[in-house]
């Protein structure tokens, strides 16, 4: 009899940056390539999601998923970009020219 393989997923929950500490770690230039990499990496794994919700109707509830989790991912795309704008904004310009 076939006994599925029981998976452990362990979430890190620790928060050791202030707010201004993840603006001001996030206050770099756009052609960063920190920054290129995190965007291209959260792109990557939206494109995935809208892919599998594409291809998985049956069941509904399994493209809601999917479709979910594109939407979280646009919105963290959406929350690096804000906190770069204001990490440069309470650091200044010179921040991202060094």
């Amino acid at each position: 009899m076939f006994k599925p393989k029981k998976i452990t997923v362990t979430v890190q929950a620790e928060r050791v940056l202030s707010e201004a500490q993840l603006n001001a770690a996030l206050a770099v230039a756009k052609d960063h390539p920190l920054w290129l990499a995190v965007h291209q990496l959260v792109i990557t794994a939206e494109d995935n999601a809208n892919r599998n919700a594409q291809d998985n109707m049956d069941p509904p509830n399994v493209m809601a998923g999917y479709v979910g989790g594109a939407s979280h991912l646009r919105m963290l795309r959406d929350e690096l970009t804000d906190r770069r704008e204001q990490g440069i904004k309470e650091l200044g310009e010179r921040r991202i020219t060094e």
